[in-house]
């Protein structure tokens, strides 16, 4: 059971604008509204209130987490939501909540809502993927931080000894990801652009066409790549492994780890995400 089954872009909130427990409880519910998964805005609101009136859902470390079961929704949704400023929501250690996670259900469902608390609890503990939460562009980088987490633990493991070791930048790139095909004998090039990289590796994102597959793109493929650097007739060439890669609608997210090549392409990398920090 993963978070992002409940997760939609749209019930994303990047900027919450509240000031108050209440009113960012009403602006929690507002994208429910909004999609259609609520029936009655009132009797939604006054269950989160209720549950909100047996204790805070304030975990602590600038997360929240309110919850309720109604028939008022259709089905179990994830509303995410992050104030920048932060808030008073009664949390147990009194620091401010930047992070939301509001969680509804249309029936008491205890050991399916006990599995989704306890991974929030899980990730929330890491202050690397705060940090990431906090520090997100967009929904859509939102939706891929919390599936990337969701990956399994050996796979975790690697990115997080890659991050800790590499810090990440972002930047917005395109890049030509070259497969060698051996059945064809040939370079297959996808096209994408980056999201962030380091010393370490890159995190690409594949526009994709509805209906159109891409075989070649797996957890442990090889490949080249190729990055413009200061004009079109110039590349930053590389080699590297694919260490994760996931799909969320018809874009493909991939996780590319370096592979040394030689000292020479090295220092450009070095150069490269020295002149984008």
């Amino acid at each position: 059971m993963n978070l992002s089954d409940f997760m939609r872009k749209e019930l994303v909130l990047i900027d919450l604008l509240s000031n108050k427990k209440e009113d960012i409880i009403k602006e929690l519910i507002c994208p429910i509204i909004k999609t259609g998964f609520t029936n009655s805005e009132e009797t939604l609101y006054k269950a989160i209130l209720d549950r909100e009136a047996l204790g805070s859902t304030a975990i602590g470390k600038g997360v929240a987490i309110p919850h309720a079961e109604t028939t008022s929704v259709k089905e179990k949704i994830i509303v995410f939501g992050r104030s920048k400023k932060g808030i008073d929501f009664n949390a147990i250690d009194g620091k401010p909540v930047n992070l939301f996670f509001m969680i509804v259900s249309p029936r008491r469902e205890i050991s399916p809502h006990l599995k989704i608390l306890a991974r929030i609890f899980r990730f929330l503990k890491d202050k690397t993927f705060r940090d990431a939460l906090m520090n997100a562009k967009s929904s859509g980088d939102i939706m891929e931080l919390i599936a990337m987490e969701e990956k399994p633990s050996s796979e975790r493991s690697n990115m997080n000894q890659e991050r800790r070791e590499h810090p990440r930048y972002p930047v917005n790139v395109g890049i030509e990801l070259r497969l060698q095909n051996d059945s064809a004998k040939h370079l297959i090039g996808y096209y994408g652009y980056t999201k962030n990289i380091s010393l370490g590796g890159v995190y690409v994102k594949i526009p994709g066409h509805k209906n159109m597959e891409y075989p070649m793109i797996k957890e442990k493929i090889e490949l080249q790549i190729r990055i413009p650097v200061l004009d079109i007739q110039k590349y930053l060439e590389l080699n590297g492994q694919i260490i994760w890669c996931s799909r969320k609608e018809e874009d493909y997210n991939i996780g590319i780890q370096f592979i040394p090549n030689d000292k020479e392409r090295e220092v450009s990398l070095t150069r490269f995400v020295e002149s984008i920090k």
